[in-house]
Formats: C-alpha cells, sequence, structure tokens
C-alpha cells in the first residue's frame, strides 16, 4: 500500500446502478478507515426524493452523513460542494465517499471534472469507482435495443465505461469462472479500468479498494461525449417511490421477520424484471434492521441492536419500479399495512411520495 499525507479532504465518488451494493460497500469501506487506519470518514448520499433509507443507515452505522436531494448531485452540485464544505468545517474528515443516485449518468463530466479543475485547493479526487452486481453482469452490460427494464440498458453499461475502476460485487455469491467472466465482459467493455471483484459480506479484497482510496492516485479520465437526453426514457420508465410510518407495537416483534414479510410482498406484487431496487429500514433507539430486493433477491444488508421491537419503530422505505407511479401508490400503503398487522403492530403517521424521475439539467457539465 502506497502511504499518502492528507492536505486536501479526499474525494471519493462511488458510482453504480441500483442494488449494485453502493451504500454497504461505502459503509464497509468506513468502518475499514475507521477501525484499521483510525482515520476519520463521512459520506454523502444522493436521491430524487425527500427521505432516504442510505442516510439512515449510514448514520445508524456511526458515521456523519449529509444527502442532497431532489435531483442527482450533478444537477445540484451547488448543494453538493455546500455539503462537503459542511462536512469539512465541521468534522474535518479524513475522507468523503459521495455515492450518486443509482440511475445517473455523466457523473465523471458533471461532478468528478467540475471538482478537480474548479476545487483544487480544496479537494483531491480519487479515480471514479463504479460498482457493478456480480450477478447480474451479463444483463447489465447487454446491447440495449430497447429503453426501460428488459432488453438490455443504456445506464448501467455507461456507468462503466466512465469508470477508473470498476467493483464486481457480490463476489461470495459467485464461483471463480464466474468472477473470471465478468472481469472478461467488463475489460471488453473499458480495457482501460481496472477491475476489481469483492464481497462486503465476507470482506474479500476490501482492502484492494481501501488501498486504492489510501493511494495517491488520482482521477485523471478524459471524459467521452454523451448526450443525456439518451437516458431520459429508461429513467422515466421507472417510478419512486417512498414512504414513512411510525409503528406502534404492544408486544415484541422481530423486525427480520416483518422485514421479510414485506418484501415478499412486494414481491410478490411486482415481478422480478420490473423491481429495479427497494429498500427498508425499520428502526427504534435500540434496534435496526435494513433490508434490499434486487429483481428477486432478498438480502439483509444490516443489523444493529437486538432483532425485537419493543417500543415504537419508524419505517423508511424506498422503492424503484418499473411501474407507474399510480400504480405503485395503489400497492404500497397496503402492502406495509398488511406485513404490519399479521406481526400485530398498528401503522401511524403514514406518509408517501411517488414520481417518475425527472430529467437531469447538470449544472457543470464539462468535456
Amino acid at each position: 500500500m502506497t502511504s499518502r499525507v492528507a492536505i486536501r479532504t479526499r474525494f471519493v465518488i462511488l458510482g453504480g446502478y441500483l442494488g449494485a451494493g453502493k451504500t454497504t460497500l461505502a459503509t464497509s469501506i468506513a468502518r475499514e478507515l475507521r477501525d484499521k487506519q483510525d482515520m476519520s470518514v463521512a459520506i454523502i448520499t444522493n436521491d430524487q426524493g425527500n427521505v432516504l433509507v442510505d442516510t439512515e443507515f449510514v448514520r445508524n452505522a456511526g458515521f456523519d452523513v449529509k444527502d442532497v436531494l431532489g435531483g442527482c448531485f450533478c444537477s445540484n452540485l451547488n448543494e453538493f460542494i455546500k455539503n462537503a464544505r459542511s462536512l469539512v468545517q465541521m468534522e474535518r474528515p479524513d475522507i468523503i465517499i459521495a455515492e450518486p443516485i443509482g440511475t445517473s449518468t455523466n457523473i465523471l463530466a458533471s461532478v468528478v471534472v467540475p471538482l478537480r479543475t474548479l476545487h483544487p485547493d480544496e479537494f483531491e479526487l480519487a479515480p471514479l469507482l463504479v460498482v457493478l452486481d456480480g450477478t447480474r453482469v451479463s444483463e447489465l452490460l447487454a446491447k440495449s435495443q430497447g429503453f426501460g427494464l428488459g432488453g438490455g440498458k443504456l445506464i448501467p453499461a455507461h456507468q462503466v465505461h466512465e469508470a477508473e475502476y470498476v467493483l464486481i460485487s457480490k463476489a461470495d455469491k459467485m464461483t471463480e469462472e464466474q468472477i473470471e467472466e465478468a472481469t472478461r465482459l467488463v475489460k471488453l467493455e473499458v480495457p482501460e479500468a481496472i477491475v476489481i471483484s469483492y464481497s462486503s459480506k465476507s470482506g474479500t479484497n476490501l482492502d484492494k479498494i481501501v488501498d486504492v482510496i489510501l493511494s495517491d492516485k488520482v482521477s485523471t479520465k478524459v471524459v467521452a461525449k454523451a448526450d443525456n437526453r439518451m437516458f431520459a426514457t429508461e429513467k422515466s420508465s421507472m417510478g419512486w417511490y417512498n414512504a414513512t410510518a411510525i409503528l406502534r407495537t404492544k408486544e415484541p416483534v422481530d423486525l427480520y421477520a416483518l422485514t421479510k414479510s414485506l418484501m415478499n410482498k412486494v414481491s410478490a406484487k411486482f415481478g422480478s424484471e420490473e423491481i429495479a431496487h427497494v429498500k427498508v429500514l425499520v428502526e427504534s433507539k435500540e434496534s435496526a434492521v435494513k433490508m434490499s430486493l434486487v429483481m428477486d433477491s432478498i438480502q439483509t444488508d444490516g443489523i444493529r441492536g437486538g432483532r425485537y421491537l419493543t417500543t415504537d419503530g419508524r419505517l423508511i422505505l424506498n422503492a424503484r419500479i418499473s411501474a407507474s407511479p399510480q400504480e405503485m401508490k395503489d400497492s404500497f400503503p397496503g402492502i406495509i399495512t398488511s406485513a404490519a398487522e399479521e406481526m400485530g403492530i398498528r401503522v401511524d403517521k403514514f406518509t408517501e411520495n411517488c414520481f417518475s424521475p425527472k430529467p437531469e439539467t447538470p449544472s457543470h457539465m464539462q468535456e
């Protein structure tokens, strides 16, 4: 590992498609840096909506976190920089990890390059890291025959083409042969990118990613021209649904059973081809569980404290599904209420927000 002396704040942009495992990786890296390198780390999250599971998940993991809501970093770069400066002034982190929205495009041109050229005295930009779901590489890199989920996608392949390092996630679910094939497919797309397969669950190769972050390597990639309008139809094919609720209970409730039941009901309502990413966090002061659903695969991302909810708790749900906002609005309140009532929970103070993503309008696009 190459040692470095921090002068400016080291910035790590961690891109990748919906459900790739960006937030789990960000918190895993942050723990490695904090616990093994005695470094302070802050995280910036991003979403189109106004409430984000990832922000609370990162906060529950014990890290300073800011969020940029209402649109991609690229459309809110001034707010993004304001949050970064606030973290530097208040917390003085050695490293800031920033995670853009899973459907973000042109991050290199609209975020990385502006940061490294307009603010060189404040921030040092690590090479652009893009996370790619190792269990879906052939699907995500398939040549698009149309728009939206199914028939290939434009966005994941474009994100990989921008990468300086491609991080193949979920290696614990893959054989060596599958990892080799995934690496081969990535190298066909971006021969110049460095590929690292890893697992946040087992810790495999996390040290290699940390080494990149702690090195003196900086982002140098030249921007390739791309028309953001070409991604608009694909983005608009998805509905984005966010909900919060207070969960009232008089008896202990198994948080794992509750979140698993909720995810099973979502999976039963919407087909696997329609589900891009659903995240749910149920938390109280004593405990928390975060669970994710990608297509038909459910996984537990984190557990804090005990497994049981013994007092009133809070639920936050973010869903990204190839369905109309109205269809999601018609379905999710019933899904949430049904899962809760089956566990003897009363849903209170329910709020929801549903929409199709608005087109990105980068404020600092550079070539």
